[in-house]
């Protein structure tokens, strides 16, 4: 076989299995553990994006939200009748201090015309009236002493004399009324009403105050009742909505298209089997939905290969099913820590997931479970020195070739590079258009086969000396 020069591709190949990059689980957001289905959509069924896929018995929840209802609407008209009584209770303590302002303000005018008005009225027309009857006693006077000059003369009776007496001591005891009069309305009638009218002014102040008060109280309390009324509605109102969503949990839909796959994890115990007519816990999982129309193939990576592997890199899928058909994949994720599950089956090596997209999906349904092969680019050597991986052996930690020319088949050590699953790089030993055997193992098996009998048949320098 003669040794070429060409491209080395180097690839890792390893095997794993198809799954969709996108699946949605149907999951019974229902609370409880006993949600029993009544409609399920058979395994293996494709359904479309909205389509109903398990419905949950909602005879109980009907029922509450029936009920949940009477209750919503009592606690909305609470609500406008307690709206009301707020507008009420505002306006009759506004017309309430309206009124005691009104009374407070009549009484205030009261005082201030009794004692600007009303008061010096009446004092002026008292004084104006002693004034008048001071005269009069001042005329009466003039004429008694007049009458009594005249008496002398002859000119009056003793009667005339009297008579005028007479009249100054009515018109002097008229006058003293007057001041009497006077006297009173200063000294005490002027107290007396200020201190009625004081006194209803001070009246009407509490009145306005209570009235005040009065309001406050009242619209405090119908305030409170207003809120409690709203706070009891959107408590009422909450639970009804709960209720309707839970309703509306009692039925899943697809929420992408895919096949059903049941959610039998627990296998082993029938009474979890998902199946119509089961009872299922909340928050349990029902079905998966993988979309079939975007895949990809997760495999693992041995630890000696993975710093080979990275994101990006081109890689060939074939899948077991349709062996003739190649499926361009590319590197999508390549785990930073190793698998530990696969490591515990593995015996303790490491390996580490890694997900390869399918680029373009092909006319063959995939389906998720499937096993694949994957073979991943991670490198190209251009222009180097190849020889099939069957022409070259190794043998204590040495490459071997064995060169055939017209001499007949010569050993030739050689400097190993980089190898793929057909070909190897060779850096040193060998040179493009030497022509190599292709059977190098059982070669170098049967060149070395004298010196490992050798090894076998040696004396063991550390076995202990027989004592003498």
């Amino acid at each position: 076989m003669p040794v070429t020069r060409g491209t080395l591709r180097i690839v890792v190949t390893e095997r794993g299995n198809l799954e969709s990059v996108k699946t949605v689980d149907g999951i019974c957001e229902l609370g409880g553990a006993q949600n029993k289905i009544i409609q399920l959509t058979p395994e293996g069924n494709r359904v479309e994006k909205g389509e109903i896929v398990c419905r949950f018995d909602s005879a109980e929840i009907d029922k509450n939200i029936a009920q949940q209802e009477i209750k919503s609407k009592q606690a909305a008209a609470k609500i406008e009748t307690s709206r009301q009584e707020v507008e009420i209770a505002k306006n009759k303590g506004e017309s309430e201090i309206i009124a005691a302002t009104v009374e407070l303000q009549l009484g205030e005018l009261d005082l201030e015309m009794y004692q600007k008005g009303t008061y010096i009225f009446e004092t002026d027309e008292i004084k104006g009236d002693i004034g008048l009857k001071a005269k009069k006693v001042e005329e009466s006077k003039n004429k008694l002493e007049q009458f009594q000059s005249l008496l002398k003369k002859g000119f009056k009776s003793p009667s005339d004399v009297r008579a005028a007496q007479s009249e100054l001591d009515g018109d002097e005891l008229t006058l003293k009324g007057a001041k009497a009069k006077l006297m009173v309305k200063e000294k005490y009638e002027y107290k007396r009403k200020s201190t009625e009218f004081k006194s209803k002014v001070d009246q009407s102040r509490k009145k306005v105050a209570q009235a005040t008060a009065t309001e406050k109280a009242s619209v405090a309390k119908a305030d409170s009742e207003y809120e409690s009324a709203k706070a009891t509605f959107t408590i009422e109102d909450q639970q009804l909505k709960e209720y309707l969503s839970q309703k509306s949990k009692t039925i899943i839909k697809a929420d992408q298209s895919g096949i059903v796959a049941y959610a039998n994890e627990a296998w082993y115990d029938s009474s979890r089997q998902v199946r119509e007519g089961a009872t299922v816990y909340s928050r349990q999982k029902i079905f998966s939905l993988p979309d079939l129309s975007s895949m990809q193939v997760k495999v693992s990576i041995h630890e000696s290969l993975i710093k080979k592997i990275k994101p990006g890199q081109s890689a060939e899928i074939r899948v077991d099913a349709f062996p003739n058909v190649v499926i361009v994949g590319k590197v999508k994720t390549v785990s930073q820590l190793a698998d530990s599950n696969q490591s515990w089956m593995s015996g303790g090596v490491k390996e580490y997931s890694t997900v390869v997209a399918i680029e373009t999906m092909p006319k063959e349904e995939l389906r998720p479970g499937m096993t694949a092969e994957v073979k991943i680019l991670v490198g190209e050597l251009p222009g180097v020195v190849l020889v099939p991986v069957q022409a070259v052996a190794m043998h204590k930690g040495k490459f071997y070739a064995f060169v055939v020319n017209a001499g007949g088949v010569k050993r030739q050590e050689v400097k190993a590079g980089e190898t793929n699953e057909f070909q190897m790089q060779v850096l040193s030993g060998l040179k493009e258009g030497d022509s190599v055997a292709l059977d190098a193992r059982s070669r170098v098996d049967e060149e070395f086969k004298d010196e490992e009998k050798d090894e076998l048949t040696k004396p063991d320098s550390k076995a202990p000396q027989s004592s003498k």
